[in-house]
């Protein structure tokens, strides 16, 4: 009898508290809450001789405002000098957003792949200094905010696919 309670109330326990769970992403140190936000996970394919590319993307978005952008690629190989290629190249691009706050970045290097990852918190980060770093050719910027319809024809025109996450 005390099993059935026990489980009972451990099943209630994980119910309720997935239920009330709030969906964050932490950038900068500081929990985002996302609960509110619509968001849409996307892919590219791409081909590695001699390895495998993963190239994931999750936006966040209110309306037509693009919130958060949270971009994880992994290059995978057993050839050290494919990673070292990928993780030199990756690192090199991280470096021209240092000291940038709300533009999180990662470059992890494991035996047999290198991961990168890029948090942008679009509602804090300072738009102008990401502008003078990127460029004002092909932006994604409207009157200084992130705008997703054209986050998703720029990544149209580079093969990405992407789905609503209903959650």
């Amino acid at each position: 009898m005390k099993r059935i309670f026990v489980v009972i109330l451990l099943l209630a326990i994980i119910s309720i508290t997935g239920c009330t769970k709030e969906k964050e992403i932490v950038i900068n140190n500081k929990p985002i809450n996302t609960s509110k936000m619509a968001h849409k996970h996307c892919t590219r394919d791409a081909s590695l001789t001699d390895g495998e590319v993963t190239l994931e993307y999750d936006i966040y978005y209110t309306g037509d405002i693009l919130n958060i952008l949270k971009s994880y690629e992994k290059v995978s190989s057993s050839d050290s000098s494919i990673l070292d290629t990928y993780e030199e190249a990756y690192k090199n691009i991280h470096s021209n957003y240092e000291g940038l706050a709300y533009y999180d970045t990662s470059v992890e290097r494991g035996n047999d792949s290198v991961t990168s990852t890029i948090i942008i918190d679009y509602d804090e980060i300072d738009i102008a200094k990401l502008i003078s770093i990127e460029g004002e050719e092909d932006n994604i910027f409207e009157n200084n905010k992130a705008m997703v319809n054209k986050w998703l024809d720029l990544g149209k025109k580079f093969g990405m696919k992407c789905e609503l996450v209903k959650e």
